[in-house]
């Protein structure tokens, strides 16, 4: 999926790369459209039913703005969206028969699968953060960036037999606000800024219901994007 999202990237620079600034003129309202192969891990669990790791990717999307200080500075705000994280899984119960009332009897280990499970999760967010740029030239710099995420997360999961077919039993969702921070290096290309980032955002528990929720996740995006100044 990331590498689809690379080569995606590389044509849309070429595409939509156009003469919005100069090399030294950073200053002013900014916008953005970025491309983004996600991540999110995560422990799913279901009261009874054991916990089960998520570690899902996703294709995602979205755009920004801000306001560019100087070359060194500027505070960028944005909108995250994509398709769903989706993760297959069996979470499994032990399961001990009855042991006859003898003292040289020993019960066997014995394991009996739950149901087959589908996990999605769906979310958005919008985000701030700052900006900082280490120029190496006139061309080339790294940049950081430190800020916090408002996001909006829907945990649902089917259960069946696949073969028979999966129904829909339940699905919750939450809101909250966590840490993000990115790193990255930037070029004036075709007079736009190009970057390439990767940036990771400590949700903690997303979802929590009264049976069944997901917790302690963690995400993670390599993102691609296109920045014009407009004056």
């Amino acid at each position: 999926m990331r590498k689809a999202v690379v080569l995606a990237v590389i044509g849309l620079a070429g595409t939509l790369a156009s003469p919005a600034f100069a090399a030294d003129n950073f200053s002013g309202f900014r916008l953005a459209m970025n491309l983004n192969s996600d991540q999110l891990e995560g422990d799913f669990a279901i009261q009874g039913l054991g916990v089960q790791p998520v570690n899902a990717q996703r294709f995602g999307y979205g755009l920004s703005a801000g306001w560019g200080l100087n070359r060194y500075f500027a505070i960028e705000g944005g909108l995250h969206l994509g398709s769903e994280y989706s993760t297959d899984a069996r979470l499994y119960v032990p399961q001990l028969p009855d042991v006859p009332n003898n003292a040289n009897a020993t019960p066997p280990d014995t394991i009996n699968d739950s149901p087959f499970f589908k996990i999605r999760n769906n979310m958005k967010s919008v985000d701030v953060s700052a900006v900082g740029s280490i120029w190496i030239g006139d061309k080339f710099s790294f940049f950081g960036r430190l800020g916090g995420v408002y996001w909006k997360a829907e945990t649902s999961f089917s259960t069946g037999d696949p073969d028979d077919g999966i129904k829909f039993v339940d699905e919750i969702d939450d809101t909250g606000f966590a840490p993000m921070g990115g790193i990255g290096v930037q070029t004036v290309l075709d007079h736009a800024l190009l970057r390439a980032e990767y940036q990771y955002i400590d949700y903690g528990d997303l979802t929590s219901g009264s049976y069944f929720g997901q917790f302690d996740n963690t995400g993670s995006a390599v993102s691609f994007s296109i920045v014009w100044t407009i004056r």
